[in-house]
C-alpha cells in the first residue's frame, strides 16, 4: 500500500495512470458502514483503490476544546485500510489554508492527477469551504465526464444506524462490546510512541498523552497496542491515569 502526502499528490509531475476508484472521508475508526462503502471501490478493471483522508480529524481542527476523541490513531487507521485492501492513501494535513479550498477545486485536483474511473461517496458527504460542495453538486461536476459516481446510503447494523458518533458514545460509556460490533477491526487503545511508566504492580500513562476516546472512569478489559503488539489487559481509568497490571511471569 502506498501513502502519499496531499502536497506530493497535487505536484504537477505526479499522475497515477492506472485505472482508479476513489473515496473521500475522515474514516475515524473503520466501521462496517465504511467497509461497505470501500467495497464499492473494487471492480475487476480497477487497479488503484484510493482513499483521500486526513492526518488529523477536521473536527479536532475546528473544535479542539470540545473534541470527543479519535476512535483510531492515524497508524491504526492506516493499518485498517491496508487490511481492507486499499492500494493508495492520500493523506491531507488539514490546515487553515486547506479549509479555505472550494470543493470543486478539491475535486478538480483529484481528477487532474489520476485516471479516475469511479468515485464513491456517502449520501451525506460534503466538502469545501463552508461545506459548499454537497452530493447534488457532485453530479454537476461529473455530468460531462465518463466517471461513474456512486452514492452510498448509511448502512444499519441489526436495524440500527452505524456512525462514529454512536461508536464514541458506546466506548465512553464502557460498552466496548457494542462498539466492537460496529467496528470492522475492533477497538484498542494505541500506546505505541507514548511515554509508558512503571510501578511495582502496574504500568501507566497519563490520559492527556492520548487523543483517543476512552471509557469513562472505571475498570475494564481492553485491547491495548504496545510495541506494535495487541494484548487484552485489565485496565483502570481515572481522571488522570490509564493503568494496567503487570502479568505474572
Amino acid at each position: 500500500m502506498k501513502i502519499i502526502d496531499w502536497n506530493d499528490f497535487i505536484d504537477k509531475n505526479n499522475y497515477i495512470k492506472e485505472p482508479a476508484s476513489v473515496t473521500i472521508g475522515t474514516f475515524d475508526g473503520l466501521h462496517k458502514g465504511h467497509i461497505h462503502l470501500l467495497s464499492k471501490l473494487f471492480t475487476p478493471e480497477i487497479e488503484e483503490k484510493v482513499v483521500f483522508t486526513f492526518k488529523e480529524n477536521p473536527a479536532w481542527f475546528f473544535h479542539k476544546k470540545n473534541f470527543p476523541g479519535d476512535i483510531y490513531t492515524l497508524s491504526q487507521k492506516i493499518d485498517a485500510f491496508n487490511k481492507a485492501g486499499i492500494t493508495t492513501i492520500v493523506l491531507i494535513d488539514f490546515s487553515s489554508d486547506f479549509s479555505k479550498l472550494k470543493g470543486n477545486y478539491f475535486i478538480s485536483c483529484i481528477i487532474d492527477h489520476l485516471n479516475l474511473i469511479k468515485m464513491v461517496i456517502g449520501e451525506d458527504f460534503k466538502c469545501g469551504k463552508d461545506n459548499d460542495t454537497t452530493v447534488d453538486k457532485f453530479f454537476d461536476l461529473f455530468k460531462q465526464s465518463q466517471v461513474i459516481l456512486e452514492i452510498e446510503k448509511r448502512q444499519p447494523l441489526n436495524g440500527f444506524p452505524i456512525s462514529s458518533t454512536i461508536i464514541r458514545e458506546s466506548i465512553n460509556k464502557g460498552k466496548i462490546d457494542q462498539a466492537e460490533q460496529m467496528l470492522e477491526f475492533g477497538y484498542a487503545v494505541d500506546l505505541n510512541n507514548l511515554d509508558i511508566k512503571q510501578e511495582n504492580k502496574y504500568y501507566y500513562i497519563y490520559k492527556n498523552q492520548t487523543r483517543q476516546v476512552l471509557p469513562d472512569n472505571g475498570r475494564y478489559n481492553l485491547n491495548i497496542l504496545k510495541d506494535n503488539m495487541a494484548s487484552r489487559e485489565e485496565v483502570v481509568i481515572d481522571n488522570t491515569f490509564l493503568k494496567w497490571f503487570k502479568k505474572a511471569k
